[in-house]
């Protein structure tokens, strides 16, 4: 398989806002976190955390701001606020099945890299009935660091047998696109409403910038 000239031998896709819609969803619980605090969401508070884990979000949170709450107790307090939700209600986005089942019919190896936690995104995976699609599964906790650091791409494209240069990463972020180019893997950046203030950055250090994962589907073809 190929994109743009480059022999693809395995893809690393993430999930929240790349696989499924859940972005809008943690803005939201932000909002509720900080309003219960008497504070508004301070800018850029997303940018500084989304690449993160959610226990090193929670260490960032607590040190920025003094809240009282241990990281402990800010993690069970983002768990209780999106648990349902990803049990009952996040979807996945335009495109994502009809990706996965091309996939398929492919010879590549294929992985989630997330920075989201196991207690939440393992029930969403397995409702949407998406596991049978992937090699491997693996959130940022396995290698210690966020997405600021390309590790956990290093680490599923070495548990598929694959070099950088000939593995694709899918995200929606763009600290996550920077640092997966930057350590020279084949990079595409998807368009997230809920992160389009960055769409010229995005464009900027990715490979390729698509609007939904129909058009990667049409690149790869």
């Amino acid at each position: 398989m190929k994109l743009l000239g480059k022999e693809i031998k395995a893809v690393i896709l993430d999930m929240d806002g790349t696989l499924i819609d859940s972005t809008s969803l943690w803005q939201d619980i932000d909002r509720k976190f900080f309003e219960k605090r008497g504070m508004k969401v301070p800018e850029e508070y997303a940018q500084h955390i989304v690449h993160l884990g959610l226990e090193q979000a929670a260490e960032y949170t607590k040190k920025a701001y003094g809240f009282k709450e241990s990281p402990k107790e800010i993690i069970e307090e983002w768990h209780q606020m999106s648990l349902n939700i990803y049990q009952n209600d996040v979807e996945l986005k335009e495109g994502a099945i009809a990706l996965l089942e091309y996939l398929r019919t492919t010879d590549v190896k294929t992985a989630i890299a997330t920075a989201n936690d196991e207690a939440l995104y393992r029930p969403c995976v397995e409702r949407l009935d998406i596991e049978k699609y992937f090699d491997f599964i693996a959130d940022v906790s396995v290698v210690k660091e966020g997405k600021h650091s390309a590790k956990i791409y290093q680490y599923l494209a070495d548990k598929m047998g694959a070099l950088p240069e000939n593995t694709l990463v899918v995200e929606d972020m763009p600290t996550c696109i920077k640092t997966a180019h930057d350590a020279g893997f084949v990079t595409v950046a998807i368009y997230d409403k809920n992160s389009s203030k960055y769409d010229n950055e995005k464009r900027s250090n990715s490979d390729l910038f698509i609007n939904n994962l129909n058009e990667l589907i049409a690149a790869l073809k």
